[in-house]
């Protein structure tokens, strides 16, 4: 179903741009980690409750602010995270049959005895495989920078409980005690594997949306331009829908109600490792089972190329300019 020529093609075709975004995923997350050892929210606490009606717009509830699994987990909601995977998947996406044609070399790629949905797929499993890849880099980074940083804590001074007025008077009045230790103590690197799963299968979507629309279309400038309106179309859909209960509605209609990094974060943390891997009952206040939401973004996706195949092989190719 693929094609070993194609497959060195590709590979050599977007090797600098997977390298390129590989690198910064990696270096940012590690960075973002160690910056996250920098900041103790402690501190800002009673400041971030006076915000409460707002934590509605938050990706993470505000409550997981003031732990680190869930501040190292808000990097799979950073824009620069967000971004390179779009970049990727748009780039790579659009590239399939109008990037072809506008280079004008794919009337000599399809004069070999190389199938339409052959020379497709050999596309699809490049970009499918950089973008598994690229995933990877940031659980990779996080981890790198789980297992290098220290942080330090403030040791809570020993108390007595006054009875009656259950009052905690301490028993020491110099400077509070710090002690420093290592991340890895306070944060499993594990529990980061579904938010990984959810970005992947984000990107998936992205690069499926934008392979069909790159079946259909013979100029890749356009290609890019419809897939990346689509996308702030649905931004929007996603930040009316949280901002007006009325407009509730809109938010089943968005494919970014389905990518919930943060919530499966949280469900590790409250209750174990397997937690977003079920199909079969609810957790939380989610609607459906963890599980289904990437399964919904990866089905999705998977009938974009499938009808990108289809479109790919009925569509009459107009000549090289």
């Amino acid at each position: 179903m693929i094609d070993r020529i194609l497959l060195k093609k590709y590979i050599g075709q977007s090797f600098l741009l997977f390298a390129s975004c590989g690198l910064a995923l990696f270096a940012f997350a590690w960075i973002r980690v160690w910056v996250v050892s920098l900041l103790d929210m402690g501190q800002f606490q009673t400041i971030v409750e006076q915000f409460r009606e707002f934590e509605k717009f938050s990706p993470i509830e505000f409550d997981s602010l003031f732990t680190y699994p869930g501040r190292v987990g808000m990097t799979y909601d950073e824009p620069i995270v967000i971004l390179c995977i779009v970049i990727w998947c748009i780039s790579r996406g659009s590239d399939v049959v109008s990037g072809e044609l506008g280079r004008g070399t794919l009337e000599m790629v399809l004069s070999q005895p190389i199938s339409r949905a052959r020379l497709l797929l050999s596309h699809a499993t490049v970009s499918i495989v950089g973008l598994a890849l690229l995933c990877m880099l940031v659980w990779a980074g996080i981890g790198v920078g789980v297992q290098t940083t220290s942080v330090k804590e403030t040791v809570p001074p020993p108390t007595v409980r006054i009875p009656i007025i259950e009052f905690d008077l301490p028993l020491t009045m110099g400077e509070p005690e710090t002690q420093t230790l290592h991340l890895s103590e306070r944060v499993d690197v594990r529990i980061f594997a579904a938010s990984t799963f959810h970005l992947f299968a984000f990107g998936f979507f992205v690069l499926g949306l934008s392979t069909l629309l790159s079946s259909i279309d013979r100029y890749r400038w356009r290609t890019i331009g419809v897939t990346v309106a689509i996308y702030i179309v649905q931004l929007v859909m996603l930040g009316l829908g949280k901002a007006a209960e009325s407009l509730q509605f809109l938010l089943s209609m968005t494919f970014f109600s389905c990518y919930k990094p943060q919530q499966m974060t949280s469900m590790v943390a409250q209750e174990s490792l397997y937690t977003p891997w079920t199909l079969t009952h609810r957790v939380g206040d989610t609607m459906l089972p963890p599980l289904v939401y990437p399964l919904i973004l990866i089905g999705l996706g998977l009938a974009f190329y499938a009808a990108a195949i289809v479109c790919f092989k009925r569509r009459d190719l107009p000549a090289p300019l």
